[in-house]
């Protein structure tokens, strides 16, 4: 189901957002439409713009912010900055990926990407231009809405995420990004995308210090304060079962990158398709990194291979 008007929900008296495979959120300012996200291709740029007229027909979407640059969060901004006039807003390091999505070629694949890599749509197909860099920062939208811009990285580079407060009815919503997953996410993807699992646990941690009425995971429903402490608990233990998983690989002995990977999907009863493969790879070497630094893992180099294996 595409985006479209009955799938906006509204939280207060100005803060909504779109139920999607990735949800879009929507503030309502004096001064035109605030979105969270843009969806993950120009076809949901286009049912943004169209949904927005109908909804708020005497507004204009002024600005998407980006929680990061992934395909599926970024993928309808230049339909919509090219149909709008609207400007882009993210933090520094995501903007240096959205200006040159090649970038996330080399990020997944270590290389420039072959074609049939390509097709599989995680790589943004149109270069977007940032017009203003976030930082941890509190910005007045009007005198009725505020925005907190909250860093929450570990997922990707420079991820943001958005506490929106409204003065209108007292009430506050808390855009999550990917910093934190919904349980039917997890379920269905098994290992998320992880760029530092330390640093997602610490946004994890972020994330529970926050109060807020609602909570909105981009891959999830809203929820509020009690529910969201048991999804951060349960992103947590993904993060150290993934931990756990791997030392168990490496008790049978030291292996590559890939026996790791194949040993794993085996385990899962999973046939890795490509996009699979580069995803979970790559979040399983960062995972290695991440315990190598903590002296869980080691590495040695043997017969021009990389091997991991137990920290002795």
């Amino acid at each position: 189901m595409g985006i479209n008007p009955s799938s906006f929900t509204k939280l207060s008296e100005h803060i909504g957002f779109f139920s999607h495979r990735t949800n879009v959120g929507l503030v309502e300012a004096e001064d035109g439409l605030y979105l969270i996200d843009s969806g993950d291709s120009e076809q949901d740029g286009k049912d943004i713009v169209d949904s927005c007229r109908e909804l708020f027909p005497d507004k204009k979407i002024k600005v998407i912010l980006n929680t990061h640059s992934h395909q599926d969060h970024s993928g309808g901004n230049h339909y919509i900055a090219e149909t709008t006039g609207a400007e882009t807003w993210s933090s520094k390091k995501e903007a240096d990926i959205l200006a040159n999505p090649d970038f996330m070629s080399v990020i997944y694949w270590g290389a420039i990407c072959f074609d049939d890599l390509k097709a599989q749509g995680f790589i943004p197909e149109n270069s977007n231009a940032v017009q203003r860099f976030l930082a941890e920062e509190t910005i007045n939208l009007d005198d009725k809405i505020s925005l907190k811009c909250i860093s929450l990285p570990g997922h990707y580079f420079g991820q943001m995420g958005y506490l929106i407060s409204d003065k209108a009815d007292g009430q506050s919503v808390f855009f999550l990004g990917d910093s934190c997953f919904g349980s039917q996410m997890l379920k269905k993807y098994w290992i998320p995308y992880m760029l530092d699992p330390q640093m997602f646990r610490k946004s994890i941690e972020k994330i529970e210090s926050q109060d807020a009425d609602f909570y909105v995971p981009s891959h999830g429903e809203s929820c509020d304060r009690k529910r969201i402490l048991a999804i951060t608990e349960l992103n947590s233990l993904v993060t150290f079962e993934t931990e756990s998983l791997l030392l168990n690989i490496l008790k049978n002995g030291p292996a590559t990158h890939e026996t790791i990977l194949k040993k794993a999907a085996d385990f899962a009863g999973l046939n890795l398709k490509l996009s699979q493969f580069v995803l979970i790879g790559t979040t399983f070497r960062s995972y290695l990194s991440s315990m190598a630094d903590r002296g869980l893992v080691s590495y040695r180099m043997e017969d021009n291979q990389m091997f991991w294996c137990i920290k002795d």
